[in-house]
Order: structure tokens, then sequence, then C-alpha cells
């Protein structure tokens, strides 16, 4: 982290605590970053360093992740309000909103319930597809992920990180420490806690009415958006956008930064005054 950025907590609704790392002071257009499943704000770091002379940057860490609150069957489990929650809090005026996977739904249901509270939208390959969604999937895959997760946890960062250029050579070198450090973050028990909601990304798309960007990989490498599904998305979106990044999988700016970089770039240029 770089020293002239600075970090604190805010707390919202049933006393969930969440961490953020900022860039600025508010004396710029705000975006607030939303990461994935697992990760945490500051495998930001490195795209947040390339935006910060432009925009004051949010890194937040979602509900049990990070250092923010862990998970708790008595608290609240809503990571759209808490999104809203944290802009409220931080009297930001309507900031540019990115999020990857699980942050890219997170800001894009927060983009379709409070359209007038964001300037605009980038969804990093988000969670949308037609394959069938039932309640026992979704179960299913959660208790793998709890599975992954616990055996990271057993794993030193470094060996986290030695798999992983193993695994995914063409990964960001810059960011592979985060990553790995977020994993041993990771509050387990959000696996089993994670409400399932069935809510068909049509609908959501449909009511996004803020400038919108897809942006999404290869399928054959793990990418979850099809072209034919960014094209129909870009139909279905008032103000939409759908952006392919080819040698890419599913962590598309991890894998190939500086076309994702660019074209991000050029999208807030048009999109957010500065």
């Amino acid at each position: 982290m770089r020293k002239d950025w600075t970090q604190n907590i805010v707390t919202v609704n049933d006393d969930i605590q969440l961490f953020y790392t900022r860039t600025g002071s508010g004396d710029k257009p705000s975006l607030i970053l939303a990461h994935g499943l697992t990760d945490f704000g500051l495998c930001w770091h490195q795209f947040a360093s390339n935006l910060e002379d432009k925009y004051d940057i949010i890194m937040y860490d979602a509900y049990g992740h990070g250092k923010s609150s862990r998970v708790s069957p008595d608290k609240r489990f809503d990571l759209v309000e808490d999104l809203h929650d944290l802009i409220k809090d931080l009297k930001l005026e309507k900031p540019g909103l990115i999020g990857h996977s699980m942050g890219a739904s997170t800001a894009a249901g927060f983009a379709a319930k409070y359209p007038e509270m964001a300037s605009c939208l980038v969804l990093e390959d988000p969670p949308w597809s037609d394959q069938e969604r039932t309640e026992k999937g979704f179960n299913k895959a959660m208790k793998e992920m709890k599975k992954q997760n616990l055996a990271s946890k057993e794993k030193s960062i470094k060996d986290l990180i030695r798999l992983k250029k193993k695994e995914s050579p063409n990964w960001e070198e810059a960011i592979l420490k985060e990553w790995a450090q977020s994993k041993h973050e990771m509050d387990p028990n959000f696996f089993d806690h994670h409400p399932y909601i069935l809510r068909d990304w049509r609908d959501i798309a449909k009511s996004i009415t803020i400038p919108t960007l897809i942006v999404a990989g290869d399928n054959d490498r793990g990418a979850i958006v099809t072209p034919a599904l960014g094209i129909e998305t870009v139909q279905l979106l008032e103000k939409g956008e759908f952006g392919h990044i080819s040698a890419a999988g599913h962590c598309v700016r991890y894998e190939q930064y500086q076309p994702y970089l660019k074209m991000l770039e050029l999208f807030l240029k048009r999109n957010i005054p500065t």
C-alpha cells in the first residue's frame, strides 16, 4: 500500500464493519472498487495506482472478507445494502462503480436499485449466464469453495504465490501477494450463510440506466460471460457496451492488465468528468 493512502472502517447496519483503503480525500471524482469472492479490497491496488491521479478511489473489503466483519447469522447479509451504506457514510456523490465477479454482481444490483446514486458501472466478468441455477447447486458450489479456502489457509503466503505462478503463469506479479493474503483473511463462514437469491440477470440489466461496460475474457480460459450474452446484455442495458479481452479468463485484469486498464480508462474518461 502507498504511504499516502489511508485506511478506515465504516460501520453499517447491524454493526457490520467494512474496512476500506482510500487513495484520495474527496477532491476528485470518486470510484468504488468491489472485489470478487475470496479476494479483498487491496487486490485492486495495481489498478488504483494507475488511476489515483484522476480519481479518489475506495477499495473496500466486502462483508466476511479481509478486515471487514466476520459473518454472523444474527446480522444482515446483503452486499448491495452494504455498498449503499458505505456510499452514504462516506458522503460520496455519484461515484463510478467497478466490480469483479461477486463484486460485479453487487455493483450491478446496486445500480439497478439505486440508479441515482452512481455515475457509471463497469462489470468485470459478472456471474451472468444461462446455465440452470438451483439452490441445491448453489449450496454445493459454496461447500466446494469453502473447502478450497480452508485448504488455502493451510498453506503459507509464499506457497500460495508459488502455486499460483505455476497454475497461472500469465497473472500479474504485482497482485499475487495481496491475492494470496486475501485467502488467509477470508471468513469461511461466508460460504455457510451466503443467501441463495434467484434473480434473472436480464431483469437486473433492464433496470440499469447508467452507462455500463461489460468486460469479459475467453470462455475456454474460464470466463463466464459469453460473447452472445455480452451482446444481448448491451441490447438490454439503456447505455451498454461490451468489451472482450483475449487471452484472459475470469480474472481479466489479473491476466491481461494493460488492455484492461486502457479499456477502462477510455470508458471512465467518457463517463466521469475529471
